[in-house]
């Protein structure tokens, strides 16, 4: 693990000569030990094997990758932890999830499928994974059998128990399946 925070400092020191270079390898080394030593205690998973699922599934710049959007505060609002992925599908209950963008009933926790038109000729197809991510509307879910976390739409069975939004602005990957089993 300490070879990966090395290699992941160098390669904030090398985005940037300097002072600044620097500046980004100490501030990536704190938030790393702090955000894994938050989901090891909360998760009760080895730092050295989240670190690994991390790694595994970054597919851009440790300096952009690295932050709270994409680890976020496990005992935040609007985040639920799963054992397993069986556990989360069978909490959510029926396939029903609101879109945060037209409000409306989609089958998909991922893309917008309500049907519902925005404007004249323009049926809503909001995605999670786009630039504005869920509108501060959605949850964050993790599944410690995937050592994996995520974005979707909120489901609409959790709509009365859910707490005040928070903007979990994520580039995810899915731990849902997107296409067959909602259709």
């Amino acid at each position: 693990m300490v070879l990966t925070i090395e290699k992941l400092k160098q390669q904030a020191r090398d985005s940037w000569k300097g002072e600044i270079g620097e500046r980004r390898a100490m501030n990536l080394e704190d938030y790393l030990k702090r955000k894994l030593k938050e989901y090891s205690d909360t998760l009760g998973i080895p730092q050295e094997d989240i670190l690994k699922s991390w790694e595994k599934r970054r597919d851009y710049t440790a300096i952009n990758y690295y932050q709270e959007c994409n680890q976020p505060t496990l005992n935040g609002h609007n985040v639920r932890v799963f054992d397993t992925a069986e556990e989360l599908l069978n909490s959510i209950g029926e396939k029903r999830f609101r879109c945060p963008a037209c409000g409306g009933i989609s089958t998909n926790p991922y893309e917008c499928n309500s049907g519902l038109e925005m404007s004249e000729g323009k049926i809503c197809d909001w995605k999670v994974y786009g630039l504005f991510r869920d509108l501060g509307k959605g949850v964050y879910v993790f599944c410690k059998d995937k050592m994996q976390g995520e974005t979707i739409f909120m489901p609409i069975s959790w709509e009365k128990t859910s707490y005040e939004k928070t903007n979990l602005m994520c580039r995810n990957i899915p731990i849902l399946p997107k296409e067959g089993y909602y259709e």
